[in-house]
């Protein structure tokens, strides 16, 4: 968790007098209301020392004059070059106070503060603006509203004076429908070679009308019709599989779907034509013969689809191919 805390620094005759311009009051830092500034979680560091700036970002209404001044602020040694240090959260108070003794300043401080010599360093907001830009170009093709959220980036990334930083699909994965997406931020070097991939990801999202069941309906209430179905705005990105989209052939449930729940592709069958218990014409076709008896189906049969029927004469059951309501047929060869 972040803390806070308050610094004062008195030593600073430059900043008394840029507050007192600003009409700040020094002597009573209670009766105005204290600077913020921010403690990042990494740092770079060009000199021996470390300075605020490198380590601190102030918030909206800090005066500009009096960051000038106070950004400037020599800290500690900074690491040798290429070289990292750490300091938990726990410590930075009193490291801070050391050289700001008065400041009228308050102060966010991270768990821990990195602090690297030399390169440059991209914060998580950074990152998660490279990722959004990357990514959203990508969502022009998707019907309905679509938009990104559960964006994932590390804190923050160290990069050498010379590397570039990009964004890729991670292998496998698309931005082709909604749901997750992972990603690789990928560093290269000044000759182009890949340095390091780090993973992030993001979940595009895209709402559109899906059909939902108006009522419990299962599989006996037969065809899928409108007084059975309606079409409601839905987060497709939520969904565990693709949903029906309400076109093509009569359909009917293979389960049951709850009042106001999605209906999805693989909850529907083509309607039967022929269903178990209807009387039909089987036709036996092979080479120059021609048979046709009556004969009873044992099961549903779709257009195409293959049905169980008993013979009524033999009273043998085999597997035809429906050919329409009236005719199911074997073919032999």
């Amino acid at each position: 968790m972040n803390s806070t805390g308050r610094i004062f620094d008195s030593a600073r005759a430059a900043i008394f007098a840029t507050v007192v311009c600003l009409g700040g009051v020094l002597c009573a830092p209670t009766a105005q209301a204290a600077w913020m500034l921010r403690i990042l979680p990494a740092a770079c560091a060009d000199g021996e020392r470390v300075t605020l700036r490198d380590i601190a970002a102030p918030d909206p209404g800090f005066p500009e004059d009096a960051w000038a001044i106070l950004g400037a602020t020599a800290l500690w040694a900074a690491p040798a070059p290429g070289q990292s240090q750490t300091l938990s959260g726990a410590e930075l108070p009193g490291r801070l106070r050391a050289y700001l003794k008065d400041a009228p300043v308050e102060y966010v401080l991270p768990m821990q503060l990195v602090v690297r010599r030399g390169g440059r360093v991209v914060q998580r907001t950074e990152l998660e603006n490279l990722v959004v830009d990357f990514l959203t170009p990508r969502l022009s093709g998707l019907p309905g509203r679509t938009w990104l959220s559960g964006v994932e980036t590390p804190e923050y990334l160290f990069l050498a004076e010379h590397d570039r930083l990009a964004v890729e699909m991670a292998a496998g994965s698309t931005t082709n429908g909604p749901g997750p997406t992972e990603l690789r931020l990928c560093v290269a070097g000044q000759d182009g070679r890949t340095v390091s991939k780090v993973a992030a990801k993001a979940v595009v999202n895209q709402t559109t009308r899906v059909a939902v069941a108006r009522r419990p309906v299962n599989p006996r209430d037969g065809v899928l019709t409108q007084e059975l179905v309606s079409f409601e705005e839905r987060n497709l990105a939520g969904l565990p599989g693709r949903p029906w989209d309400g076109a093509g052939v009569p359909v009917r449930l293979v389960r049951g779907v709850g009042q106001g729940q999605v209906i999805f592709a693989q909850d529907v069958e083509p309607m039967p034509v022929v269903q178990k218990g209807d009387k039909v014409l089987l036709v036996y076709e092979g080479g120059r013969i021609r048979l046709q008896v009556d004969a009873l189906a044992e099961s549903d049969g779709a257009p195409g689809g293959r049905v169980t029927v008993r013979n009524l004469q033999s009273e043998r059951k085999v597997i035809a191919s429906v050919r329409d309501k009236n005719t199911v047929v074997v073919t032999e060869r």
